[in-house]
């Protein structure tokens, strides 16, 4: 049977953007996580943030599934937070979210035509927004970002900071919400004290992220001793 079934992987050091990674076959799982001497997975990714053993794909009764291993950062579905251990069934362009983006992930199933599978593979973009020609471009819910309609794809602390702001869009966001909103894993645990986090590292975070923007960087502006703001119609 041919091959249909695949991850596409978005972001996720050591992978290259658009890396596809076929499922395997019903009996056996895809294992994502971080490797070590003592401890192997099918995709090993490089982030401390992905737990050893962080989550598994795989074929029952045909359809596929995902399962969060109990992992310490937590894996997203859509932006909705898997409760662990238990398995939900993926649709053809879920975008899936390992350890608050740091991973980002497209699961695909292309036995939909020809013309659903080129369009799968040169950009995750449905049909619809494709027509854009200009301007920037956010579907938070999909974590997608075009630029004068071409797909930018951003490392997880970028869109996470991206789709945080645009949420908000045309609003002051604090320096503390952003901490507490992009840095889940340097909370002290059992503690509601802020993240910590340096105000350096959240300039420097919002500079790369205006340089990755290009000529739209400038949206994302400054609130002067307060935080920013993503100024967009």
């Amino acid at each position: 049977m041919k091959q249909s079934l695949y991850i596409r992987i978005e972001a996720g050091d050591p992978y290259d953007t658009g890396s596809l990674i076929p499922l395997k076959p019903e009996g056996e799982v895809l294992l994502f996580g971080r490797s070590s001497h003592t401890n192997e997975t099918d995709i090993s990714l490089l982030s401390p943030y992905v737990s050893r053993n962080h989550a598994e794909i795989y074929l029952q009764e045909g359809e596929p599934l995902i399962r969060d291993l109990d992992s310490k950062h937590g894996t997203e579905l859509n932006n909705v937070m898997l409760e662990p251990n238990v398995p939900i069934k993926l649709q053809s362009g879920d975008v899936i979210s390992l350890a608050k983006g740091v991973v980002l992930l497209t699961y695909l199933n292309t036995q939909t035509g020809e013309t659903d599978l080129t369009m799968e593979f040169t950009s995750p973009i449905e049909p619809a927004e494709r027509k854009i020609t200009n301007g920037l471009h956010i579907i938070p819910e999909r974590r997608q970002i075009t630029i004068d309609g071409e797909p930018l794809f951003l490392s997880g602390k970028h869109t996470d900071l991206l789709v945080f702001l645009y949420r908000k869009k045309n609003q002051a966001v604090s320096s503390d919400e952003i901490k507490i909103r992009i840095w889940p894993e340097r909370m002290v645990s059992g503690s509601n004290e802020i993240p910590d986090v340096g105000n350096d590292e959240i300039n420097a975070l919002v500079y790369r992220l205006r340089k990755k923007l290009g000529p739209y960087g400038d949206t994302i502006v400054t609130v002067p001793r307060y935080g920013y703001m993503l100024q967009i119609k």
